[in-house]
This record gives C-alpha cells, sequence and structure tokens, in this order.
C-alpha cells in the first residue's frame, strides 16, 4: 500500500533533503558551556567507581582545565535531568537497532539509524557530566515519561516488515514527546548552562523528529 501511495505522488518523509531528521545535539551545547562544576547535590548519588566508559577522558575535570565553576553551579534539577536521559536514551538506541533488522520500509530503517547516531553522541556527553558530578544514570528500564515498559519492547522485538513500522513509529512518537517533557523541565529548574543548552537543543531536534514520524504515521494509515 505504500508503495502505491510512493507512485500516486504521496511519497515518504525525506531525511536526506530539507526535512529535520535526528542530530546529535550533545556536542554542540557541550561545547558552548563551562565545564560543570563537581559538587554534588542531594539528588547525585556518589559513585564506588568510574562508570567503565571512556568519556571521562574525554571530559577533563575541572582541576585538570583550571576552569573556575560554572556561573550558578550544578543542582539537583541539572543531575536528574543527566541520570534519566541516558536510560531513556539507551532505549531509543535500544529499538533503532531492532529497526535495522525488523523494519519493512527502508524510510524507517534510515530514520532509526539516525537516531541511534544522535542519542549515541547525547549519552557520552552525559555521562561525561555524571562523572565529574560523582552521580550515575539510573537504572535501565526505569519508568519515566514516554518510555516503553520491558513487555512493549520484547512485544516489538517480535514483530517484522508492515506490523514493525507502524508499532515503531507510534512508540517513537511518545517516546520522543516524553524526553521533550524532560529536557522542557531541565529549561525551567536546571542551573547548569550546558545541561540547559543541551535541554533546548533536544526539544527542538526531538520536535523535529516527532513532525517527520507524524507524516510518515499518516500514509500508514
Amino acid at each position: 500500500m505504500l508503495a502505491a501511495a510512493l507512485l500516486a505522488g504521496c511519497g515518504t518523509p525525506d531525511l536526506t533533503g530539507e526535512a529535520p531528521s535526528p542530530a546529535p545535539v550533545g556536542q554542540a551545547a557541550a561545547s558552548s558551556a563551562t565545564t560543570p562544576g563537581t559538587e554534588l547535590t542531594p539528588e547525585a548519588t556518589p559513585s564506588s567507581e568510574s562508570t567503565g566508559t571512556s568519556e571521562a577522558a574525554d571530559n577533563p575535570t575541572p582541576d585538570e582545565t583550571g576552569t573556575a565553576q560554572p556561573s550558578g553551579g550544578s543542582k539537583a534539577a541539572d543531575v536528574a535531568f543527566a541520570r534519566q536521559m541516558v536510560p531513556h536514551h539507551l532505549q531509543a538506541l535500544e529499538m533503532a537497532r531492532l529497526a535495522q533488522t525488523r523494519a519493512g520500509d527502508p524510510w524507517v530503517g534510515q530514520f532509526a539509524a539516525k537516531v541511534a547516531t544522535a542519542r549515541d553522541t547525547d549519552i557520552r556527553t552525559f555521562k561525561g557530566w555524571l562523572d565529574m558530578w560523582g552521580a550515575e544514570p539510573l537504572p535501565r528500564d526505569h519508568a519515566m515519561p514516554g518510555t516503553q515498559t520491558r513487555a512493549e519492547i520484547e512485544a516489538l522485538a517480535k514483530l517484522s516488515g508492515p506490523s514493525f513500522d507502524q508499532k515503531y513509529v507510534a512508540l517513537m512518537i511518545k517516546h520522543d514527546n516524553g524526553a521533550i517533557k524532560l529536557a522542557r523541565t531541565e529549561q525551567a529548574e536546571g542551573a547548569f548552562e550546558g545541561a540547559k543548552a543541551l535541554a533546548v537543543a533536544t526539544t527542538t531536534s526531538l520536535g523535529a523528529e516527532v513532525k517527520e514520524l507524524k507524516k510518515y504515521q499518516a500514509l500508514l494509515d
């Protein structure tokens, strides 16, 4: 049916042209802000050891850079935002990887590939901040706005072709809207300029994703 729509001139959204597409926003936000301070907040959970990733080496501590604490410092909202967004983005990565082998329409696979690249970049930024704050991400599958249950992810993994495409698009719209909600909370309550800038970029980038997903979803109905 989708092929017929294409022949009729409807077409699917083009992520390679002028249409918005998932794009990593962490690097730009991180580079435009001062390095976060190391002072822990009440909501930050001290880590007993390194997270085991290489991100800390790419994000020097304030002592290594000689910079002072950022204006306003960090506070609970900033730490909470980073702790939430790591598992939130990891779930988007998991769904994107399913799409690489189960999607029926090439558009879905291409969209998911761009999602995977963008989320991986942002996860590295969030983990770098958490390392410096001495905090850990929330557990995988932690319930948050827009996230799916483990049962929903397992059900998605059993689908393929058009049925997968329809379910993936619906779940990603919900997932992106949830991440936008978390980002808006950071914009309103955060203090660290790097996290606030990333929250603004996340709202813009994921808002564009939702619009593209809804355009594609209309072709499926």
